[in-house]
């Protein structure tokens, strides 16, 4: 801008100006001092002026009029400095002009200074706004120097001044024409940088990153200053076994367990050096298997080393890698979204002239940790150059340089908005729930669950703390029925005669079933069918009037109506949506008030630590194993001495008894370990039969499973839980 647009300018101008008729040794000629100086002049001006209206994120407009005056000035200075080099005349200047030609260089470039940095706080800078505001500069320039040209008069000529010591009006065209081309030379090359990183943009399309969306207290979402997310590339292609493990699904177990790793941090941090030092060690055989490098060997080469622990290893040290980035603790990285984001490539008009379609899924997909930011958080990143964005002015322009449908990005940014400052877990009481099941082709079976915060299923509360036991009588006559016949009986002649001590309850729970029947269906009012046997779950707190022999703070009471549909179920309520089940179990297994962490510090210590020495392996990985099995220890301690003070019972499970399709049925017997302790003849067991989805889970199970065991096993909830059945007595 300074030394091309401004500097040059003035002298190529300077080269129409005619004196005379031409003759040539009346000409112009230029002192070297004075021309020097004024090439400096506008380039430390405009550096100054440009920084002080860039430096924040949204110029404001006082900055912008600093700004403009600035450039003007720097305008109006370089044309009369280079004015005070002509040495063989002198001149002189009409104030008229001087003023005009001022007011039309600050005027000019304090507009196109202000539209241009507005629209690029905005990401609206496209190449014909920027050549508009090129034109308001080149006005701006252009329009002051022939303003004060035109009131310039040349008096005084100096015959004495030879042309050997000077620069004539040829050698400064010269001059600036090879300016000119280096600049040319010097945007060319930042031209191809551009266009290297807008390739790195395309090759990011096609792997599976990790990224960050993080939203500051008012809920624009967090871009780096070219508008992008901070990410950082996981691997070129994600590997399973069958063909349908080619992607990674916010179903697949690998997607599954980075999700809980991302609630289990302080877990992990203490182990990324060691899964790094095993990574480098096995280099190699990640490379032969196309994993961070993208080198594809023969794809008749079986995958000697289990992928899902490798890609284990790998997310957890990219997200390390993206915590360094952006210099924070790993356990502030953030939650991981629970969906995967997959790229879409724009089809060649040729493309479509043949019948394709205007986008074509690609292999890349995007993992997403989310976070909502304190107000301090968001300052520290906007100082580390960090800038935030409502979500509708930025996602034209990520959509772009990410691939991903601009739609389907804003809705997906809404969702992780609201997920970062949001919990999904019941609250305190009891509620009325309905646990809707449907089959799906490929993810097993999907719940129907509520959109937003609040009950993740849909639900109706009663206006009661806990259950008694003469409520669990009117649940138990009712076991079974459906929605309308609950209603029918409920206020009934009959159910009064029945139980006469219970017409607040049974209002209640009438006014409930009502409230939750309006939003279903009504094949599924039908169809649903209750259960007698209430669930105990996780919630988000207690109300503030129960008392210390109630239930216990972080678990609410579930009445359940159990449907289970077909492959076209459908509820059109716009507030519900179908969420598959393995997601969902994975969900509620890592609620804030649900002790996940010591279950995945067992299941992460069993992975790493199986094989982790081996007969090669050094020293230096033998010390980084040992200080990783100790950080594993202080998160899962042994609890030997508290064993017979905190439980009285061990389960003993068999690995598998009996499968049955998808459906897995394990034995558990379970010991009564103080009844040993007493005496060796009073030793009391009890069989009973688990019914569980899938594989025999190797977490904890949770009340989810319950629901499912109660949609496909009736025989086990003919009668309420006899352990809950105890404490609502004492309750009374």
């Amino acid at each position: 801008m300074g030394g091309i647009g401004i500097w040059c300018m003035h002298f190529i101008g300077n080269r129409a100006i005619v004196l005379g008729n031409g003759e040539g040794n009346i000409q112009i000629l230029y002192n070297v001092a004075f021309t020097g100086t004024s090439l400096v002049l506008p380039v430390a001006v405009l550096l100054f002026a440009f920084y002080a209206v860039g430096v924040e994120e949204k110029a404001g407009y006082i900055r912008i009029l600093i700004g403009g005056l600035l450039t003007g000035s720097a305008v109006c200075g370089m044309h009369y400095v280079g004015q005070l080099g002509i040495s063989n005349y002198h001149c002189s200047y009409r104030p008229a002009n001087v003023v005009g030609s001022a007011i039309i260089a600050i005027f000019s470039s304090t507009t196109a200074l202000g539209i241009f940095f507005r629209w690029r706080a905005s990401w609206t800078d496209s190449w014909w706004r920027r050549g508009l505001c090129a034109c308001l500069l080149a006005g701006a320039v252009s329009g002051m120097h022939w303003t004060a040209t035109a009131g310039t008069i040349y008096r005084d000529y100096d015959q004495n001044i030879s042309t050997g010591t000077q620069l004539s009006r040829s050698q400064v065209v010269i001059i600036c024409a090879v300016l000119a081309c280096v600049a040319c030379v010097i945007l060319s090359a930042c031209a191809i940088i551009a266009g290297s990183n807008r390739r790195k943009s395309t090759t990011r399309a096609h792997q599976l990153v990790l990224a960050c969306a993080y939203f500051d207290p008012t809920g624009r979402v967090m871009v780096t200053p070219q508008a992008l997310f901070p990410t950082r590339k996981i691997v070129d292609h994600y590997i399973g076994r069958t063909f349908k493990d080619d992607d990674l699904t916010r179903t697949h177990p690998a997607f599954l367990w980075a999700f809980r790793a991302t609630r289990n941090w302080p877990v992990i941090k203490d182990l990324v050096p060691f899964m790094r030092n095993r990574l480098d060690s096995e280099g190699h055989a990640i490379q032969q298997h196309m994993l961070s490098r993208g080198v594809f060997m023969d794809k008749e080469t079986e995958l000697q080393t289990d992928f899902d622990t490798l890609f284990k290893q790998l997310f957890c040290v990219t997200a390390q890698e993206l915590s360094d980035e952006l210099r924070q603790p790993l356990q502030d990285l953030g939650t991981l979204y629970d969906d995967v984001l997959s790229t879409a490539i724009p089809v060649s008009r040729f493309s479509r002239a043949m019948g394709r379609s205007s986008l074509r899924t690609g292999k890349g997909q995007l993992m997403f940790t989310v976070r909502q930011l304190q107000k301090s958080e968001a300052a520290r990143f906007a100082s580390q150059g960090f800038r935030f964005a409502t979500i509708e002015h930025v996602t034209s322009t990520i959509s772009r340089r990410i691939h991903v449908p601009e739609a389907s990005l804003t809705g997906s940014l809404r969702d992780m908005r609201d997920y970062a400052s949001s919990s999904r877990g019941f609250e305190g009481g009891v509620h009325l729930i309905s646990f809707v099941m449907r089959p799906t082709v490929h993810d097993h079976f999907e719940i129907l669950t509520v959109k937003g915060i609040g009950n993740p299923l849909p639900s109706s509360t009663l206006p009661i703390e806990n259950l008694q036991v003469q409520h669990l009588e009117l649940l138990s006559h009712m076991e079974g029925w459906s929605m309308n016949t609950c209603l029918r009986y409920l206020n009934s002649p009959a159910a009064a005669q029945t139980f006469p001590n219970l017409t607040e309850f049974r209002n209640h729970f009438s006014k409930s079933i009502s409230t939750l029947s309006k939003s279903l269906p009504e094949d599924m009012r039908v169809a649903a069918q209750l259960s007698a046997r209430p669930l105990l779950a996780p919630c988000r707190g207690r109300p503030s009037t129960a008392s210390k022999d109630d239930l216990p703070r972080s678990q609410c009471t579930l009445i359940t109506f159990c449907v289970v549909g077909t492959l076209d179920t459908q509820v059109p309520n716009p507030d519900y949506i179908f969420t598959p089940l393995r997601l969902f179990r994975v969900q509620q297994q890592v609620n804030d008030n649900t002790a996940d962490r010591e279950g995945f510090a067992r299941e992460l210590g069993q992975e790493l630590f199986c094989t982790d020495v081996r007969s090669g392996s050094s020293a230096t990985e033998l010390d980084i194993a040992s200080s990783a099995r100790m950080a594993i220890s202080r998160l899962w301690p042994h609890r030997s001495g508290h064993s017979h003070s905190m439980t009285s019972q061990e389960s003993l499970v068999e690995p598998v008894a009996t499968v049955l399709g998808d459906i897995t049925v394990q034995k558990e017997v379970r010991v009564d370990i103080t009844s040993l302790n007493e005496t060796s003849n009073a030793v009391g067991s009890e069989a009973k039969t688990v019914v569980a989805a899938g594989e025999v889970p190797t977490t904890p199970l949770t009340y989810v499973d319950e629901l499912y065991s109660l949609c496909y096993a009736p025989g086990l909830r003919l009668r309420p839980d006899s352990s809950l059945h105890q404490h609502n007595r004492v309750s009374s």
